[in-house]
């Protein structure tokens, strides 16, 4: 998984089996709480954020980009790179801020929460389309848990961060 496209085929798969998923789960489980972590509903809270902030990544003019956090000046990092960074941090205690705890899913309501996952999904493939390969590579933003990382790596990072939550979420299930 190194081209745009194949990135997008990863995220359009991982958004339908998330979404297939959750539409399945009662709703009873979807937000009764497990050893206080999030539950069902605040995972997905918490990806719909995480993809919305990452939409708006992809959208900002690539001049803005530019002149907020230069461009890349390093050895691009495949998949395995970028996910070795993030659970590095992670196994250092790392934990998403207070910008990336669930929200809606206060509320308690299924439909709004899936609602909101399946437009934060729609964003985020939108916003990939203005991006060729080249510039995947040359504009960076920052993460907040590995710092400054390419628009590619930030993929790769989506792609594992939506993977992990999907394992969780069917963890959840099986309890």
């Amino acid at each position: 998984m190194q081209t745009k496209q194949d990135i997008i085929s990863e995220l359009e798969n991982i958004f339908n089996e998330t979404t297939s998923f959750i539409e399945q789960v009662d709703d009873a489980i979807f937000n009764k709480n497990f050893d206080k972590k999030w539950n069902i509903a605040e995972n997905i809270d918490h990806l719909s954020i995480a993809q919305n902030v990452t939409a708006l990544s992809f959208n900002m003019p690539k001049i803005v980009l530019k002149q907020l956090f230069k461009t890349n000046n390093r050895i691009n990092w495949n998949y395995d790179e970028t996910i070795w960074k993030y659970q590095r941090t992670l196994s250092n205690g790392g934990k998403a801020n207070f910008a990336f705890q669930p929200k809606v899913s206060i509320v308690r309501s299924k439909k709004l929460v899936l609602f909101f996952w399946k437009r934060s999904c729609t964003s985020v493939l939108n916003a990939l389309q203005k991006w060729n390969e080249q510039d995947l590579d040359i504009y960076i933003i920052p993460h907040p848990l590995i710092g400054k990382i390419t628009m590619r790596e930030f993929l790769f990072f989506s792609v594992y961060h939506l993977k992990h939550h999907l394992k969780t979420i069917k963890n959840i299930t099986e309890k």
